[in-house]
């Protein structure tokens, strides 16, 4: 028998599965928790409590994970230098374009093409030079994005070169992760791909290094955003089409544990809630690029909604607000299970009432593994040695290291560089107070739980159900709103008064008052999966009149994808005329990386029916495919003709090729 060994790896929780390949059955299963410090220690761990699974029987590794996704919606990764060759500076200034592109500098370069790949305006290889002189003490990375790099990407190339020998900083080309025409969105995910690089990197080398100690002589494949599995090499250059990896791996998986093919897949994890819509067994896929909180991306992934809020999501709490997520903390209860001193320190909190309008007092601080080779400041080398004898609680940190005042601390680097973490108040401890679970340190969730309901001057009872009806109303709330992008996208992010009223309204548990009664109802099942869905997901499938499954094996789906997903990879080709007074002049052909001329159509199309399938299928092949299905499809936009009757004028055809088929095992 070959087995499959599909691993998850998220932001709470790495999960192993080994599938028969031949049958698609759950042969092992085993779950335990990420570690951060040093992946690879969880990743051996769900690998080795795969009980009756022969690891000499494993023919393939796949590997899905949600560690991009909660980046991008977390705000972590490394400094990086966006190069924007041939953009208007002034525009997008003025519309405040430059926001979106997150980049820690822009540096504007001169150099322009058309719009038919022709050079209007030469690279500017001093100006560039300048530039990264000026930047790569300061950076992590560079990203380069020339404004029409999709037309020809020659600009691009040599950016990447002239980079390449002034500095050993890692270089990622946009159109070489994403080919849309959106200029930003390809400034976007340049930039994200090279944030994201170091992150993934530990992951992908942590699997590698636990696959080889376990003399698994299997490849390694980790499935895209878009549900598809790409090679390990492909992964570690372009990270960012990890993005909504876990999602699409879930709702594949979704497929597999339950049979439907139709249905909206909530998967509630530590740190985000994905809601995909299932169709024919497969995930939807999305026209406009994967977007991930405020990132819009070009890259092809599940038409997913990640809103950050999961078991492990921040709860801070003061008279005036509560809020909860995005970002991920480890739940005191847990913390204080595995590491006494928390608990002593959360039960002196609560003894003394410690308090601070403006800090959760309630919150420590842990080193995330070694920092020794880490980047710092003076102030962050001094959180770092205070804190390597164990984790400690804001206020003893601050006066540790002779702070007056916690509100002083300045951790947000090394916390977004991920070399100290949070330990706080979440969901899962609120779960623990209300006794709906006791996993961890039930005494410790209480006492947090009690110390941040006197912050917000309330009783106990009170701050946990108002917690608990805000968990709810979130991810109801994702829900609907995913449901809605179905209709409209922008409608689905608005946020006028009137939807929020329908909104809450719909949400709450009376929602008739007279003379209203307002009922969104989700009309397609909603499956619930991740390891905190059975204790949240069927309260809010009540709220929305929706029938709710929470399949056998919920906790692990994403890893069970993983394993169940093939290797699709498209190739597209844009054909379009030349046009001048006297007519067609010509046609241009944009390929993956080149652009031709040709005199007539037919020459052109020509090329492209011969050059597409061979490429799709050798990137098939490359992807692990021995017998990959070529299919082909083309779309033309014709514009119409000024004299009725007479047939309008081609503007473009684009051809796409895909290869696909189940890696080999």
């Amino acid at each position: 028998m070959a087995l499959i060994l599909g691993i998850d790896t998220g932001g709470t929780h790495t999960d192993a599965v080994a599938l028969d390949s031949a049958t698609g059955n759950v042969v092992a299963w085993h779950k335990t928790p990420t570690t951060h410090a040093d992946l690879a220690v969880g990743i051996s761990a769900a690998m080795d409590g795969l009980q009756g699974a022969d690891r000499r029987q494993i023919s393939l590794v796949t590997l899905s994970t949600t560690l991009a996704t909660n980046a991008a919606i977390e705000g972590l990764g490394g400094r990086v230098c966006a190069l924007l060759i041939g953009y208007d500076e002034a525009m997008l200034r003025r519309y405040g374009l430059t926001r979106r592109i997150h980049a820690a500098a822009l540096e504007f370069i001169p150099g322009r093409h058309d719009v038919f790949g022709e050079e209007r305006s030469p690279l500017d290889e001093d100006a560039l030079r300048r530039a990264v002189e000026r930047q790569r003490a300061q950076v992590d990375a560079f990203a380069v994005s020339s404004y029409l790099s999709v037309r020809n990407p020659e600009h691009e190339l040599r950016t990447a070169e002239i980079v390449a020998e002034l500095t050993d900083r890692p270089i990622v080309a946009g159109g070489a992760v994403g080919r849309s025409l959106d200029s930003v969105r390809r400034a976007t995910t340049a930039v994200l791909n090279a944030r994201l690089i170091p992150q993934i990197e530990r992951l992908l080398t942590a699997i590698d290094r636990s696959v080889a100690q376990r003399s698994i002589a299997a490849p390694i494949m980790v499935v895209r955003g878009d549900g598809a599995v790409m090679p390990l090499a492909i992964a570690k250059a372009r990270p960012v089409e990890t993005l909504l990896s876990g999602p699409a791996a879930s709702a594949i998986g979704a497929h597999r544990l339950t049979g439907r093919d139709a249905a909206l897949v909530v998967d509630m994890g530590g740190t985000t809630t994905d809601v995909a819509l299932l169709r024919d067994g497969r995930p939807k896929i999305s026209d406009q690029g994967a977007a991930i909180s405020d990132w819009r991306t070009a890259v092809r992934a599940a038409d997913v909604r990640s809103f950050g809020i999961g078991g492990d999501s921040r709860i801070l709490a003061d008279p005036l607000d509560l809020s909860i997520g995005p970002q991920r903390v480890k739940p005191l209860s847990a913390a204080a299970a595995a590491d006494p001193a928390v608990a002593e320190s959360v039960a002196r909190i609560d003894r003394d009432n410690v308090t601070h309008r403006l800090v959760p007092v309630w919150e420590f601080l842990t080193l995330n593994g070694a920092v020794d080779n880490a980047v710092r400041s003076a102030a962050e080398q001094d959180v770092c040695d205070a804190l390597r004898e164990g984790p400690l609680d804001v206020s003893t940190l601050a006066k540790r290291i002779g702070l007056a005042d916690a509100r002083l601390l300045n951790l947000r680097s090394l916390i977004a560089r991920g070399l100290v973490r949070r330990i706080g108040l979440t969901p899962t401890d609120v779960l623990h107070a209300r006794g709906e679970f006791q996993g961890f340190d039930v005494d410790s969730a209480v006492r947090a739980c009690r110390i941040a309901a006197r912050e917000s001057r309330v009783d106990l009872e009170a701050f946990l159900s108002r917690t608990h009806e805000m968990v709810i109303r979130q991810l109801g709330e994702g829900v609907l709103r995913r449901a809605v992008a179905e209709f409209d996208h922008r409608a689905s992010d608005a946020d006028d008064r009137l939807g929020r009223f329908l909104l809450d309204r719909s949400l709450s548990r009376t929602h008739r008052r007279d003379p209203l009664d307002v009922r969104l109802e989700i009309t397609d099942p909603i499956v619930a999966l991740g390891a905190p869905a059975q204790a949240w997901l069927p309260k809010v499938a009540r709220r929305l009149h929706a029938e709710c499954q929470v399949p056998d094996l919920a906790g692990v789906a994403s890893a069970v994808g993983a394993a169940a997903s093939q290797v699709i990879e498209q190739v597209e080709f844009l054909l379009r005329p030349l046009y001048a007074r006297s007519g067609v002049t010509g046609y241009v052909v944009h390929g993956p990386n080149e652009r031709r001329r040709f005199a007539s159509i037919a020459a052109a199309r020509s090329y492209i029916e011969q050059t597409g399938p061979d490429l799709a299928q050798a990137r098939a092949l490359e992807a692990g495919v021995s017998q990959p299905r070529v299919t082909q499809t083309e779309h033309s936009w014709d514009a119409p003709s000024e004299n009725p009757g007479e047939a309008g004028y081609l503007m473009e055809t684009r051809f796409t090729f895909t290869g696909s088929g189940r890696p080999d095992a």
